[in-house]
């Protein structure tokens, strides 16, 4: 009879009571407050994950100096010098030659065009409908503004570059002390997970940032060389185009390529050939002789998922969301991996080991023994 009165009570009693409900409402609003919060930083979020990623890529070239005796302090310091030393000698001698190629690029850009437009119907006809010349005309008489809006966006990339220099130097001073106080918080066995993940992980991540590095270099100074050999005009201005967008995996090349060769085909026939010819050697050259000897110590993921990263961190944050998609997916593969693939592999090994002991206990069936029976006759 309880139940059946139950069952016919009034909906206002079975409803949860309005403290319930407030509970509700203040945890949705702490939930938007947050995720405010969070889209108000992101430049900030940007920077430390930045930071924290050069920071462990750096770990494998401060322990190998400190295993030679040198302080963690100073083996920072020494790295961070030595590349502070390679940055600014090669802005002092690559920059001025860059934003006055580049200046020069757009200025004689109409005259290219309307070179081309002589020994080009299509491009004819294309400028015809877009205006094309106009257009490129336009931008040159307005370099000077367009040159304050790069210095301007040149000093926040300054200022944010700086910042990134300061919290790495501090992420990779203090990363023992951080390690410690993490392990610390954690039992044991997560304590184990934790020192597994975080060790291959700056071993994978360091070989990825080392080997990228030196992958764009070796890509900026093939292409000065070989552009500059085959008569293709701002030489220095592609080739550190080039090796910055090589710095992002699998569409970086073809990005740098593609602009060198939208330049050499301004220029002549024979500089278009010679130019997609030598981007299309170097790549194949890059892809099977130099990137496996760079990183071979850098992330071990698949072509899918390396394409899959990289657009997925393209749209959520541009250009560094590109450059920072590997070393993350490469963490939260090892993460993966050690707390969920290698437990859930243990306990289905376990459980057929079990399987086994309680198949080779049991006494064997009546089919079983005359199947051994005949088996033995034959």
């Amino acid at each position: 009879m309880a139940t059946r009165r139950d069952a016919f009570q009034p909906w206002r009693e079975r409803w949860p009571p309005a403290s319930y409900w407030m509970r509700v409402a203040a945890g949705v609003l702490v939930v938007i407050f947050i995720a405010n919060m969070l889209v108000r930083i992101q430049n900030v979020l940007i920077l430390l994950l930045v930071s924290l990623v050069l920071a462990i890529g750096f770990q494998p070239a401060v322990q190998s100096l400190m295993r030679r005796g040198l302080p963690r302090g100073v083996a920072v310091a020494s790295i961070f010098l030595t590349g502070l030393a390679v940055v600014a000698g090669f802005l002092a001698l690559v920059l001025p030659i860059v934003i006055r190629e580049i200046a020069g690029l757009v200025a004689a850009a109409p005259g290219y065009l309307e070179r081309a437009q002589q020994d080009s119907p299509l491009l004819a006809d294309l400028d015809q409908r877009f205006n094309l010349v106009e257009g490129l005309q336009s931008l040159g008489r307005n370099l000077p503004t367009t040159v304050l809006s790069f210095v301007r966006s040149f000093t926040a990339f300054v200022f944010n570059t700086l910042t990134v220099v300061i919290l790495t130097i501090y992420f990779a001073t203090a990363m023992p002390g951080v390690r410690r106080a993490v392990a610390a918080l954690l039992e044991r066995d997560h304590r184990e997970d934790f020192e597994v993940i975080l060790e291959e992980s700056i071993q994978r991540v360091g070989g990825y940032v080392l080997g990228q590095l030196t992958l764009g270099a070796i890509a900026g100074v093939t292409t000065f060389i070989a552009l500059s050999l085959l008569g293709i005009p701002y030489a220095a201005a592609l080739a550190f185009w080039v090796a910055l967008t090589d710095l992002i995996p699998t569409v970086g090349a073809l990005l740098g390529a593609l602009v060198g060769v939208v330049v050499a085909a301004f220029v002549g026939l024979p500089q278009f050939i010679g130019t997609a010819a030598f981007f299309l050697v170097y790549q194949q050259v890059e892809n099977y002789v130099i990137g496996p000897r760079v990183m071979r110590r850098a992330i071990d993921m698949s072509a899918a998922a390396v394409i899959t990263a990289v657009l997925i961190g393209g749209s959520l944050a541009g250009f560094v969301g590109a450059l920072l998609a590997l070393p993350v997916a490469a963490i939260i593969k090892i993460t993966v991996r050690e707390l969920i693939v290698e437990r859930r592999l243990a306990r289905v090994r376990e459980a057929d080991a079990e399987l086994e002991a309680e198949g080779q206990r049991k006494p064997a069936s009546p089919k079983a023994t005359r199947a051994r029976g005949s088996k033995r006759s034959e």
